[in-house]
């Protein structure tokens, strides 16, 4: 970890700030949310090293109006998202994700040994892990249990509704995030503890974390992503039929 070590500035301690970063304005970060959609979609990654400056009321919440526009399962719209900001709430959160970050770590350090690049890869979620509770917001995503939606078991069919009356709203904060040039992440082992996300956030039992998104200005690239041609994961009419692989017109 000797890199997040130089980067943080701090080792063990609080993240460094960067006082030569001045986060924009709230209207010159709106402003930018006529970004064309292709170029958010096609730039979009996630970003989890984020300066620690604090994250506007005032542009946050023109970012969750946008994500309520995603359409819900029977349109539901039995959800809510839980703005964290509280530095006590995130030292609740990141301790119950530090317990199983540690055991994520040792697994990493031996699929990654012998492997820099993959090091590399992983070094922004361990710089993330480490610093939770300083980083500027968490928007913790939850949706309602009903007879018709719950988060486990059979079917099948009534577990993917569930999640899927969620995940829409939440790439419509992620694409709306990038265009304003906020970090944003989907994630999900920090919230692994259910029982104690719960707790933590006083949710009552019918409502469920399902993801949390934490929230900061970028300090790192946004794309482009690379990503395998169209044709290698496009399948027609049956699995294993590829007939576009010989598709030479990608962006």
């Amino acid at each position: 970890m000797a890199g997040d070590e130089a980067e943080t500035g701090r080792p063990g301690g609080h993240p460094a700030q960067d006082e030569r970063f001045v986060p924009p304005s709230p209207a010159e970060a709106l402003a930018r949310l006529g970004m064309p959609l292709e170029e958010a979609m096609r730039t979009q990654r996630a970003v989890r090293r984020l300066h620690l400056a604090p994250v506007s009321h005032e542009v946050l919440l023109p970012l969750l109006d946008l994500a309520l526009k995603a359409p819900t399962s029977s349109n539901s719209q039995d959800w809510c998202f839980l703005v964290v900001e509280d530095r006590d709430q995130k030292a609740l959160l990141a301790r119950s994700w530090r317990r199983l970050f540690r055991v994520v770590k040792r697994v990493e350090a031996r699929q990654n040994a012998g492997d820099p690049k993959a090091r590399r890869q992983s070094a922004p979620g361990h710089w993330q892990a480490e610093h939770f509770e300083d980083l500027p917001v968490f928007v913790v995503v939850c949706y309602r249990r009903g007879t018709k939606h719950r988060p486990v078991g059979r079917p099948q069919i009534s577990v993917a509704s569930y999640y899927g009356s969620t995940f829409p709203a939440v790439q419509n904060l992620l694409l709306a995030c990038r265009a304003v040039g906020l970090g944003a992440s989907l994630q999900t082992l920090p919230i692994w503890n259910i029982r104690a996300t719960r707790k933590a956030l006083g949710l009552p039992r019918e409502m469920n974390p399902v993801c949390i998104i934490p929230i900061g200005w970028a300090q790192g690239r946004y794309g482009p992503t690379t990503r395998p041609p169209v044709g290698e994961v496009v399948h027609l009419d049956r699995y294993g039929n590829r007939p576009f692989l010989d598709r030479t017109d990608r962006p």
